[in-house]
């Protein structure tokens, strides 16, 4: 870790006012477990999305234990040797900055298709760093909004809004660059992250001016107990919910119902799709339910047999700003009718859920019981959801951090990394993290010991033996990039603009098996 760049002034005692700060990350790949950001940017606004400070872009070097994937290089343009990621800090540096850049009380972090990808992105760059992958979100006033569920919400709600492009295949589409064409968005470079948060401040700018009352409307659902109020109904009255999880052609919505919280997990309902009727569903068992938890056809798939149909339940989570809104939403002029919903069977089928809510909640506590289950082992850096890091260890971390962001050189870091080497912690994770994060940062405060099983953690995760046995990588070590290097040289629905970045990532790829097995041999 570079302090030089790592120290920074401390957070302002006055609380700042109330902010949206609009960012936007590329990466190694897709897993926000297992991939790592190479790019930040970050615009910070007013509620009128006026900028209030100057924008951020930050880079990373690519680590040496996490392969980018090509379809990655040649969807952003950047290769791993690119001057600027060769030139970037390093992980822990980056992690910093961020973590306190989202961490300024009275923030909203905001993004376009954040709360999927992004959120969890950074969740796993702080716990791979030591650094509290949870408090930002919902400290000191803090919150966050994703700007492609609002645009979800308004083609449903308000589509006056906006021009809604189509693909090429004539199906509607959300995403950015299409949505940025189709208004005339400001969006030079689409997969640059600084462009893309300027094009998600001007979208967020028009929804806004369209309908304000919306807007805020949906923006209230960042407070969780609001939602919790709608969902938790006495009389478990129905709702309207927007999700990507439903099919475009029902605009993406229906009414649901809320079964209240059934285990262990205050922030998750599960709540019964109301265009079904749940009655045929009592004749079947908690095991069937069980069995149809995760099938792949929907239960509205009317070609498939009824047995082979995916169970109508689906999973809110309060603290994922979900677009959730009272009935009343069905009211405005089309809604319904783009819904493709009869109301009287809605009607129906809720009163239906109300009268028989004890035996559906028994079948749905029963199949619960039968699927939640331990996570498989994971590699100690995708195990962030294992469980919380106990609050002694938590404050020792922060500690570290704490007089971290005060030294001077790399001397001064390097002991200091030693230092945390020898912290004895609660949390059977924390040991193994602490390894993998001084070695990638500041690998000269490893002993001979822990520079050997840092060697032997990389070959076996990059250049598995030939078994195969190994999956810690994901499927991204050097054979298997070689494989996707050709599979995708083949791939036309990639531009050939985008194909020639192959060859150089080829080369790339070599270069760093090298420098793997010439680390490993020490």
């Amino acid at each position: 870790m570079d302090t030089t760049h790592a120290k920074e002034s401390a957070v302002p005692v006055t609380r700042p006012a109330p902010s949206f700060l609009f960012f936007d990350l590329e990466t190694t790949g897709a897993d926000p477990a297992f991939d790592r950001p190479l790019q930040f940017a970050a615009i910070r606004t007013d509620l009128a999305f006026e900028p209030i400070d100057k924008p951020v872009v930050w880079y990373a070097r690519p680590p040496t234990d996490c392969l980018p994937h090509p379809a990655a290089v040649m969807t952003t343009g950047m290769l791993p040797d690119a001057p600027e990621l060769e030139g970037g800090d390093s992980e822990a540096t980056l992690a910093n900055r961020v973590h306190r850049l989202v961490s300024q009380p009275n923030t909203c972090v905001v993004g376009f298709n954040n709360l999927r990808f992004d959120a969890p992105m950074l969740r796993f760059l702080f716990w791979r760093n030591l650094l509290d992958p949870y408090r930002h979100e919902w400290a000191d006033g803090n919150s966050r909004f994703d700007v492609l569920e609002a645009a979800r919400a308004y083609r449903l709600l308000a589509p006056g809004a906006l021009a809604w492009p189509t693909d090429n295949d004539g199906r509607p589409t959300l995403r950015l660059a299409e949505l940025s064409a189709a208004n005339g968005l400001t969006h030079e470079r689409a997969h640059d992250a600084l462009s893309d948060v300027e094009a998600t401040i001007d979208l967020a700018r028009h929804l806004h001016a369209a309908d304000p009352a919306l807007w805020e409307r949906l923006l209230a659902a960042r407070d969780k107990r609001q939602v919790a109020r709608l969902l938790d109904a006495a009389d478990h009255a129905p709702f309207l919910h927007v999700s990507s999880r439903l099919p475009a052609r029902v605009a993406s919505a229906s009414v649901f119902a809320s079964f209240g919280q059934v285990d262990d997990n205050r922030n998750r309902r599960e709540c019964w799709d109301l265009r079904f009727d749940p009655l045929p569903w009592l004749d079947l068992d908690a095991d069937a339910w069980a069995e149809r938890r995760f099938l792949k056809n929907p239960p509205e798939d009317a070609e498939r047999d009824w047995d082979d149909l995916r169970l109508p339940i689906k999973s809110i989570h309060l603290n994922r700003v979900p677009v959730v809104l009272p009935l009343d939403a069905l009211e405005r002029d089309g809604v319904a009718q783009r819904m493709v919903i009869d109301r009287e069977r809605i009607t129906l089928h809720a009163e239906h859920f109300r009268t028989r809510f004890a035996a559906l909640r028994e079948r749905l506590v029963g199949a619960l019981e039968r699927t939640e289950g331990d996570l498989p082992p994971q590699p100690v850096e995708q195990a962030l959801y294992a469980g919380f890091v106990p609050p002694g260890d938590r404050r020792l971390l922060d500690d570290w951090w704490a007089r971290a962001r005060s030294l001077a050189s790399r001397v001064e870091a390097i002991d200091h990394a030693r230092g945390l080497m020898t912290m004895r912690f609660a949390d059977d994770r924390l040991a193994e993290l602490v390894e993998g994060f001084v070695a990638r940062n500041l690998p000269e405060a490893l002993d001979a010991t822990a520079r050997r099983r840092w060697q032997a953690r990389l070959l076996e995760r990059l250049r598995p033996g030939e078994d195969g046995d190994d999956e810690s990588a994901g499927g991204r070590d050097f054979p298997g990039l070689r494989a996707e290097i050709v599979r995708l040289e083949r791939d036309e629905r990639w531009s050939g603009e985008q194909r020639a970045l192959l060859a150089p990532y080829r080369d790339w790829l070599a270069r760093r098996e090298r420098e793997v097995v010439s680390l490993a041999r020490g």
